[in-house]
């Protein structure tokens, strides 16, 4: 009796405790406009729930009254508007017991958000009128907005939406528009490159220097710079070897080996040429050294840097590496590293008396040089992957033009926002994250969009991400990396923060896949590997087989994919798959397995 009464009074307190249950839904905004977004929004929830048991569990929907939903369910969200205007946004807020999957109450809050027009969605409308003279505008004008005008050399305008100035000076100045209305300020601005075709061609001297190893002469263009901020009018150098050897249309260094020992004139003509008037050449002047070479064998690992004009970077400073990898065991080994610099989008490089062998050759842009935020780390030739880097196979003579094209994403912008981490996994102990660790922002094509590092912590972010889908690619050898599954930036969404990954002595693969630690698993054995035509996943217990397998390359695109559904060995054809690095994700129910593959032909 007495157990039954404890039972009723139980009961009783909790059927009071559900009766005081209060959802209490609200939230505050503001305008906070962007020269993307000029009717963007922040809103922040500030809901507030009393009297619910521990097992309940709250949720939040907001019709934006656009046709939009959604909010996060804590902290700010952002929301995104296409027009000034009075909006209705409804907060709905929804408790339930997560025990009975009953609703313990349900609330709504009503707010209006009048939008006004905003000073931002601003560009500035440029024309030159020669010598100097150029006349601005701001593109978006409405009554009442102030304006404020700063030319780049140090003038200013004030309160007038379109205004002419002139530059005293050729050079490159950046142009800024400060709108405000509505108590709202934002600010664009724009470069102008002011040049003209005068020239001190009495100031060009003409010189260089130069290092010599055996055969192999490297020389650098020393010669004056009279007029280096003109993005049309350039420095071009000729050089001639006194062997019959030739160099034309360089810019700071180049290299050259003679066939043998003998005594040598050089020649540099170094010029100024207008490449938008016929090449003009204004001025020029020549300089000459007697050279004597010794040696009877070059060997050498030589090529040049080089970076698109658009970047507008005139010189820049680069550590080289030149790297070795053993696939079967997977140690890698930076044997040598040089620092080069040099201007005009070329920059020579050279590793000298080097074993006869296969390496990789990788440049990066030294941290706070010119180009360090723009250009990512790149393999010879072109490419921002390890694997697919083209080998140079260096026979202990000359490995000329190892040219590496420095790879740069686009310098679109947008509302978008991505973030994320990178830790340390299988057999690491605590997790940590990982630092310095390249992370590449891809677009649906698999193209370089953006670059950037993470920091001590293993964090990463993109700002400023323009609308479209892209994929997260960390990148560091010798891992094997699985990129991140395909998001969109839209209109509507535009933050995907979480976009985590584990990095552990072989492969780097985003949480979300929940395969980090897949290298604790080995229910299969694969061979031959390395293999030529096909490979055999084996099982290594009984009632185990394949469900799925796939054949992965290093940018993470699906080659292969093969279904099984009884046998315990399995045969995979691979007669059509070039040679290189790959790897095989092996899935038997709940069991994943990755396994790097190497493919001889």
């Amino acid at each position: 009796m007495k157990k039954q009464l404890l039972f009723l009074f139980a009961l009783l307190i909790g059927i009071n405790s559900y009766a005081q249950i209060a959802c209490n839904p609200s939230f505050t905004w503001s305008q906070t406009p962007t020269s993307a977004n000029p009717y963007q929004v922040t809103v922040v929830n500030t809901s507030t729930l009393t009297g619910a048991p521990v097992y309940a569990f709250t949720t939040y929907t907001m019709n934006w009254g656009n046709g939009t939903s959604g909010i996060n369910p804590t902290g700010s969200t952002t929301h995104n508007y296409t027009a000034a205007g009075t909006y209705t946004a409804v907060l709905t807020m929804n408790v339930y017991d997560s025990l009975n999957n009953t609703l313990l109450c349900s609330s709504t809050y009503n707010a209006t958000i009048t939008l006004v027009t905003a000073a931002c969605n601003t560009s500035i409308i440029t024309t030159n009128n020669g010598n100097g003279s150029y006349s601005f505008a701001s593109s978006n004008q409405a009554a009442s907005m102030t304006y404020a005008w700063s030319f780049g050399d140090g003038t200013s305008a004030g309160n007038v939406a379109t205004t002419n100035h002139t530059y005293a000076n050729p050079g490159v100045y950046t142009v800024t528009l400060t709108t405000t209305l509505n108590g709202m300020t934002c600010t664009t601005t724009y470069t102008v490159n002011y040049q003209n075709t005068s020239f001190n061609c009495a100031a060009l001297v003409a010189s260089f220097t130069k290092t010599q190893n055996n055969l192999s002469v490297t020389f650098n263009n020393t010669s004056s710079v009279v007029n280096n901020t003109n993005p049309v009018i350039s420095r071009v150098s000729d050089w001639t070897f006194g062997d019959g050897g030739v160099a034309n249309n360089t810019y700071t260094s180049v290299s050259h080996t003679y066939a043998s020992a003998g005594t040598y004139s050089v020649r540099l003509i170094n010029k100024y040429v207008d490449s938008a008037n016929a090449n003009t050449v204004y001025c020029r002047d020549t300089a000459y050294q007697t050279l004597t070479v010794t040696g009877t064998t070059a060997n050498y690992i030589a090529g040049n840097i080089y970076w698109d004009s658009t970047l507008n970077i005139n010189s820049s400073s680069f550590k080289v590496w030149l790297i070795t990898f053993d696939t079967t065991t997977n140690i890698i080994n930076a044997i040598d590293s040089i620092t080069a610099s040099g201007a005009y989008g070329q920059v020579a490089y050279q590793f000298n008396n080097k074993a006869a062998g296969t390496y990789r050759v990788k440049a990066a842009v030294t941290p706070g040089a010119a180009g360090y935020t723009q250009m990512a780390p790149t393999y010879h030739n072109a490419t921002t992957y390890w694997a697919n880097a083209t080998l140079v196979n260096h026979t202990a003579g000359a490995s000329t033009n190892r040219n590496i094209y420095m790879q740069a994403g686009s310098s679109a912008n947008g509302p978008g926002f991505v973030a994320g981490n990178v830790t340390l996994g299988a057999g690491k102990g605590t997790a940590t994250g990982v630092p310095n660790l390249l992370i590449i922002l891809r677009n649906a094509s698999n193209q370089l969009i953006k670059s950037t590092f993470t920091n001590a912590n293993g964090d990463y972010s993109f700002s400023n991400v323009p609308l479209g889908i892209y994929t997260i690619y960390p990148e560091n050898m010798p891992q094997l990396t699985t990129p991140s599954a395909a998001f969109t930036i839209s209109a509507t969404n535009t933050t995907f923060n979480g976009v985590d990954f584990t990095k552990n002595s072989k492969k780097i693969v985003p949480n979300s896949l929940g395969i980090a630690k897949a290298d604790l698993v080995h229910a299969f054995s694969v061979y031959p590997n390395p293999t030529k035509d096909f490979v055999t996943i084996h099982a290594l217990g009984n009632g185990i087989y394949v469900n799925t397998i796939q054949l992965v390359d290093m940018k993470g695109s699906v080659l292969l994919t093969e279904v099984n559904s009884s046998s315990s060995d399995f045969n995979l054809l691979l007669s059509a798959i070039p040679t290189g690095v790959y790897y095989l994700k092996i899935t038997a129910g709940t069991t994943q397995q990755i396994e790097k593959l190497i493919i001889q032909k």
